[in-house]
């Protein structure tokens, strides 16, 4: 992976604070340089080297203007969008793995001695489909305690309605009428 400067993290920040009417004057040295890009003397040194400064007196300095011109042109260069996409990734990365730790967490209680159910009549007793009128909606519940519970109901169910794929047919599709 490649590295970049820490200040593309705040490239945004640097530009916005490099436009804000608080900054009034147009020449900046090392002090300036050093807070608007939150770096050390030594970086800062560094940096208005990298973006041009010209000597005056006895320090280095560099126009705004100038290094707000640069800082767009980073803005859009390969190395900035290398970041970009670098730092795409690296969320991306992140979601999948919190994901993933959540799905560890996440425990699903394990199946009854009774792990093959032969028939609806085996499905836990807080788990019920029904229709309320012949021709009408049909309804499912589930009473469950907390995830882990419900996460158990739906798997015998599914699992019920797998093995027993006849007997769930019948159990919830409309009766035909003679």
């Amino acid at each position: 992976m490649a590295r970049h400067p820490e200040w593309f993290e705040r490239l945004e920040l640097i530009e916005e604070t490099l436009r804000s009417p608080a900054v009034t004057t147009d020449l900046l040295g090392r002090p300036e340089i050093g807070a608007v890009f939150g770096a050390s003397d030594r970086d800062s040194i560094r940096l208005l080297h990298k973006f041009g400064a010209k000597p005056q007196g006895d320090s280095l300095v560099l126009d705004r203007h100038d290094l707000l011109l640069q800082l767009e042109a980073v803005r859009g260069g390969s190395a900035y969008a290398a970041f970009l996409r670098q730092r795409q990734q690296v969320a991306q990365h992140l979601s999948a793995a919190r994901q993933e730790a959540a799905a560890r967490r996440f425990r699903v209680r394990p199946a009854g001695a009774n792990s093959e159910r032969v028939g609806a009549t085996d499905l836990p007793k807080t788990l019920t489909w029904r229709r309320t009128s012949p021709g009408g909606p049909q309804r499912f519940e589930i009473l469950y305690d907390d995830g882990a519970d419900l996460m158990w109901q739906l798997a015998e169910f599914l699992a019920f309605a797998g093995v027993n794929r006849e007997e769930f047919l019948r159990s919830t599709e409309p009766a035909e009428s003679a």
